[in-house]
């Protein structure tokens, strides 16, 4: 446990205890269960199994990696089966939870081709590139072109050729708003490329999941617009491993019977729900000085959280504010019923209340629901820029119901 010492009105000092961060109460039961288990060298692999969702094949990564981390820890003997196997302490397992690198709530690792395959590939012969005649370029460029006319003759599709359509996010919002299904049905055999208005000198940027949810595959942004657009285009590009590639869902390239193509402002039933548990935060102390927040205390945490995604699922809700801490503990879980998860970002900001001014920016992040791992997760902030902070982090839990 550690103090903090604060000056007020220049003569006076306040101080302030700051205890370390505690394992909460379902860590604390998870961790029992695990030390009661009647073969405890399959305690962990049954957590990561049953509690956390893990294939057979990422829980014996995890071993792995739990095993090089820490050669002397109890949960290294646990994983190695040494001779006198025994259960990892509360202490090495509440690590292990909080550990963004250890647990994290996306998976890593894309599913792109082996790198050294895709460089071999990526290399050119130069005689080949020299005799190539500008016919064949012509045969595999897909021409890019601007509407002309009216919006709906140019989302008309023709099934000999592919064309590359470009709209302003003026055009869009009206493309969507009169002739939302025929720009799904664009996109489904052509490409559809969204730019900001000429009038966002301030480089900002436009809520980006209109285009999305109806199919544009290229939504170009202002990236020097640091804001919540940015954010969600962070957020959703984190999936696949953050390759940079993101495959759209089927029901956005699938036509029905009768020619019916998905609507996103359609009233739809409820997919899954998502639960959402904050128990507590840290790392600020860490990476900020103490008066980074307040002069003259420790800060007053709160966190948002909520869904953007399709109008029926978008929402945002709070933490209460936890006071004068560096390690806040706030415990709540929050509910939200999905009509269409495979479209869903989850949004979390950590502010800090104060009570005469703006709020103060605590930290963000921006994750794929469709991708998110269940179980209790380690969720790693980043700053305003989508910068990863070296210590602030999240410990949450996520279940789908």
């Amino acid at each position: 446990m550690g103090s903090y010492a604060y000056k007020y009105c220049m003569c006076f000092t306040r101080k302030f205890r700051s205890p370390d961060a505690q394992p909460p109460p379902d860590v604390r039961a998870a961790h029992h269960s695990l030390s009661s288990s009647a073969a405890s060298d399959d305690g962990l692999r049954r957590f990561l199994s049953q509690v956390q969702g893990e294939p057979p094949e990422e829980v014996q990564r995890i071993l792995a990696m739990l095993a090089a981390t820490n050669p002397a820890g109890g949960i290294a003997r646990l994983v190695t089966r040494s001779p006198a196997p025994s259960t990892p302490s509360l202490d090495d397992f509440f690590g292990f939870l909080f550990s963004p690198d250890l647990n994290p709530p996306i998976a890593n690792q894309d599913e792109s081709d082996d790198p050294e395959d895709e460089d071999s590939e990526d290399e050119e012969d130069p005689k080949f590139l020299q005799d190539t005649a500008c016919e064949y370029r012509k045969l595999i460029t897909i021409h890019a072109g601007k509407p002309k006319g009216h919006l709906r003759d140019a989302l008309k599709v023709d099934p000999d050729k592919v064309r590359r359509l470009s709209l302003s996010e003026t055009q869009l919002t009206k493309a969507t708003s009169s002739h939302g299904a025929d720009v799904i049905r664009f996109t489904q055999k052509n490409i559809l490329r969204i730019y900001p208005k000429g009038t966002r000198v301030n480089s900002s940027n436009y809520d980006p999941m209109n285009a999305w949810t109806h199919g544009a595959q290229m939504v170009a942004f202002n990236m020097q617009g640091h804001d919540k657009a940015l954010r969600l285009m962070q957020g959703f590009f984190r999936a696949n491993g953050g390759c940079g590639y993101v495959k759209k869902p089927d029901f956005l390239l699938t036509t029905g019977p009768n020619g019916e193509v998905f609507d996103p402002k359609a009233s739809l039933p409820v997919k899954t729900t998502l639960k959402v548990k904050v128990y507590m935060g840290d790392g600020w102390r860490m990476d900020f000085s103490k008066t980074h927040f307040d002069a003259f205390s420790p800060p007053d945490f709160y966190t948002r959280v909520g869904i953007a995604g399709v109008k029926a699922d978008s929402v945002m809700k709070k933490t209460r504010t936890i006071e004068d801490q560096w390690v806040p503990v706030w415990d709540e879980e929050f509910t939200f019923p999905l009509t269409v998860p495979e479209l869903a970002l989850l949004r979390i900001e950590v502010q800090e209340y104060d009570m005469s001014e703006k709020h103060d920016f605590g930290g963000q992040t921006c994750l794929p629901v469709w991708e998110l791992k269940q179980g209790i997760r380690a969720v790693p902030l980043h700053d305003r820029k989508g910068n990863k902070y070296k210590s602030v982090r999240l410990l949450m839990r996520f279940q789908f119901v």
